[in-house]
């Protein structure tokens, strides 16, 4: 097989003698783009879709990231709730309301399931040392006395919210601290 017999070259070719040929059907000449191909046209509808699969994901990301801000919000009054309801177990008791506060105590476990199952737990930090709850507290007051050896929450404020393990809210704590000459009760 020879190239020179199979293609002219340019210089024995004379181009006077082809002739024009029309455009073909849907082409609009070199003013106009292609029509678009069919592979093209999918890629264009695909990038459409990944953009709107995209700006969805986005979404349901922004509405769960709110949703478990308020979950964590919830779990911080359901803990102070649960404190609350502890507290008037014995006085129901003593007052003759044993089943009312049965019933409280439902509740209460009604109230907690939701919250656990979306893996949101608190924390009462109360009675544990400074050094185990440093970096997962802020401190609002302190108390001083005799019944303090060493710094540790002697009352939980707010418990510390974990979701999924990671805490996503600090408890707020008063410290005791054991007296001294020089200090006083902030508390």
């Amino acid at each position: 097989m020879s190239s020179s017999a199979e293609f002219p070259s340019s210089e024995a070719t004379d181009w006077d003698e082809f002739e024009e040929r029309p455009v073909p059907e849907g082409l609009g000449g070199p003013e106009q783009p292609d029509p678009v191909s069919p592979g093209r046209e999918m890629a264009a509808l695909l990038q459409r879709h990944w953009s709107d699969l995209q700006s969805e994901s986005n979404r349901v990301e922004k509405e769960t990231a709110a949703a478990r801000k308020v979950l964590t919000e919830l779990a911080v009054h359901v803990a102070r709730l649960d404190g609350l309801l502890r507290e008037a177990a014995g006085p129901l008791e003593a007052a003759g309301a044993k089943p009312l506060g049965r019933r409280l105590e439902v509740a209460r476990k009604q109230v907690l399931e939701p919250l656990h199952a979306m893996d949101i737990t608190t924390q009462d930090p109360t009675g544990k040392t400074y050094e185990s709850v440093a970096d997962v507290v802020d401190i609002t007051g302190w108390r001083y006395g005799p019944g303090f050896t060493t710094e540790v929450v002697a009352e939980t404020v707010e418990p510390i919210v974990l979701d999924r393990g990671t805490v996503v809210r600090l408890g707020q704590v008063i410290m005791g601290a054991p007296s001294s000459a020089d200090t006083e009760d902030n508390a």
